[in-house]
């Protein structure tokens, strides 16, 4: 009897033992907890702070005030940086808690959000939702988004006729700001600014077109990164399937000439806003088409300088406009050429040009007095 206690003990012991090396192995570990945590799948799983921070971003639009996922080979402390991942327009990450462990591998982390101004604009806007009493400014903001659009009369409009008009009015309504030495959670750096105060930067531009544009139905992309080696941001926006950068503060002459309107960087490709623009291109979409560039849309777009003099005369001449701004291809800049505006006519006395661009795209903007 005693042997026998003793044997069933021993085998008690190597089973417990057993079953402890066994939940060790990962894919076990895994499978436990797939039943014993709810939300334990695998797209709730990250390993890198990229697409976590996609995450984030999805989750601050969908109104979560927060959510939990677990961790797989990265440090709870590297959700420290998540922010820096984001283009913050509509909310950030607010708070990062450990809540348990999953095995060796897993760390379950639940991570709280802070929202903007611009989240409740944008659902005032798209659904309805009122703005709380207390967020004073998101209601100045959401006045003046409304202003804009209702301006546009957007149910008439195509998606490039949209996005041209919200280009149109931001360049002429917004100017660059002269104090650019605020802090960079100042107005200036956000819609608000460009908006309601009409004084932003780059950010504040690229942050007013990206909510006005969703408010508008649009799919589009806020993207960080340099311009001739300062930091600068822009949008991508999406039209009939393809993707092209659009720059509303290069857009915008300096200094301000009031609602005077350039398009050199409306609706480029890759190549061409890569000559002076750099950007991580792999954590965006692909822009490799020129269907809706400003240009080629309004048949602006010249493969040789004889075929530009011809539209150019026409539109300054004939029809009286003291601005034409068109491409010419591989354009080689001359004084002497641009003379033909002044041939057969006494209409202009004098005449300046501005160029943009280099190679294939060629942006020349001419003014007449």
């Amino acid at each position: 009897m005693r042997k026998g206690i003793i044997f069933f003990l021993v085998v008690l012991v190597a089973v417990f033992a057993g079953m402890q090396l066994y939940l060790q192995i990962p894919e076990v570990q895994e499978k436990v907890a797939s039943y014993i945590e709810e939300d334990f799948r695998e797209d709730n799983i990250y390993s890198d702070l990229e697409t976590l921070a996609q995450r984030l971003d999805e989750e601050i639009l969908n109104g979560s005030d927060s959510f939990t996922v677990y961790l797989k080979d990265m440090d709870v402390n590297e959700i420290n940086q998540i922010n820096s991942s984001l283009n913050g327009i509509y909310g950030s990450g607010e708070t990062y808690q450990q809540m348990g462990t999953v095995g060796e591998q897993y760390k379950k982390v639940r991570i709280t959000i802070q929202r903007t101004i611009n989240y409740y604009v944008l659902k005032a806007y798209m659904d309805g939702d009122a703005i709380p009493d207390e967020e004073k400014k998101a209601q100045r903001l959401y006045q003046s988004v409304k202003k804009v659009l209702d301006s546009i009369n957007l149910s008439e409009l195509s998606d490039y006729a949209k996005e041209v008009a919200i280009h149109d009015y931001l360049v002429a309504h917004c100017k660059y700001s002269e104090n650019t030495d605020q802090a960079t959670d100042s107005d200036i750096y956000r819609a608000y600014g460009a908006l309601v105060d009409g004084d932003a930067v780059c950010n504040g531009y690229a942050e007013a077109m990206q909510l006005l544009l969703m408010c508008a139905g649009l799919n589009t992309r806020f993207v960080v990164g340099t311009a001739d080696g300062i930091d600068h941001a822009w949008n991508m926006v999406e039209l009939d399937g393809n993707w092209y950068h659009v720059d509303t503060t290069w857009d915008d002459p300096l200094p301000d000439q009031g609602e005077d309107v350039l398009h050199p960087y409306f609706n480029v490709t890759d190549e061409i806003m890569s000559a002076n623009h750099e950007w991580k291109k792999e954590d965006y979409p692909q822009a490799d088409h020129m269907e809706y560039n400003y240009y080629v849309r309004n048949q602006d777009y010249f493969t040789d300088f004889e075929s530009y003099k011809t539209k150019a005369y026409q539109v300054m001449i004939s029809h009286g406009n003291q601005r034409y701004e068109a491409v010419i291809e591989n354009y080689t800049e001359s004084e002497e050429a641009m003379q033909f505006i002044f041939r057969g006519n006494n209409r202009y006395s004098s005449i300046n040009w501005q160029s943009f661009g280099d190679g294939n795209y060629h942006v020349l903007v001419l003014n007449a007095q």
